[in-house]
């Protein structure tokens, strides 16, 4: 939590480049693990709603930076709720690797953007299903047991440009310090490994390559 509260988030980094130093509306597609307080400490101002089908590891600090949350199910009910045209960033973040048929709820994700809106959609890589298993964290793709569909970014990519979405970047998320972070814990991490035969997967996403992401801005009317 300190490297969260003292270093931009990955996706925020691409996002701060594009987007005006002003007040944004942001809608979290996937929005536990704190992602609410962690929002509100980068974008102060922003008006943050989020989507899930659950609310998953968030605490009432969370819930209380919350403005608005819309609830949604793996099959793309309840995404006609979010008002359409209406945000500036929209993030998924590792999300669609849970959906068993994720197109068409992109296709309908794509009509929240404002025009110049961003979304960043980030995934696990298919280099992922190559990555030996962690029993400490995700490392190998079927670590987790509910991801259930392997993205690409073509796929993805193909996705947002027949819906109105110029791709900004795409491929291997990159981020230097997270890079750095998994450097320096990797020869722990395998040390651990051999001795114990228990891999743990934290700092090794980025060094590793476990990550890869779309960043899309919508195109003016």
């Amino acid at each position: 939590m300190q490297l969260v509260r003292h270093v931009w988030p990955t996706k925020f980094l691409y996002a701060r480049r594009v987007l005006p130093a002003r007040d944004l509306r942001i809608l979290d597609i996937g929005c536990g693990n704190n992602s609410p307080s962690i929002t509100k400490h980068w974008f102060p101002r922003c008006h943050y709603s989020g989507a899930d089908i659950q609310q998953y590891n968030n605490n009432a600090d969370d819930l209380k930076a919350m403005d608005k949350f819309y609830p949604v199910g793996v099959d793309g009910s309840g995404y006609s709720d979010i008002p359409d045209s209406s945000f500036d960033l929209i993030i998924l973040h590792h999300v669609i690797e849970h959906m068993a048929a994720p197109t068409p709820i992109l296709v309908e994700i794509c009509s929240k953007l404002k025009p110049g809106g961003c979304i960043w959609i980030a995934f696990p890589s298919v280099r992922s299903l190559a990555f030996p298993s962690a029993v400490e964290g995700t490392l190998q793709f079927c670590d987790d047991d509910s991801h259930v569909y392997v993205p690409g970014v073509r796929e993805v990519s193909n996705v947002l440009l027949a819906n109105g979405v110029k791709i900004l970047h795409a491929g291997r998320t990159r981020d230097r310090a997270r890079t750095l972070v998994g450097v320096v814990m990797l020869p722990w991490a395998l040390l651990k490994w051999l001795v114990t035969g228990r891999l743990v997967a934290r700092g090794l996403w980025y060094v590793l390559g476990f990550e890869d992401h779309v960043f899309g801005q919508r195109r003016a009317e």
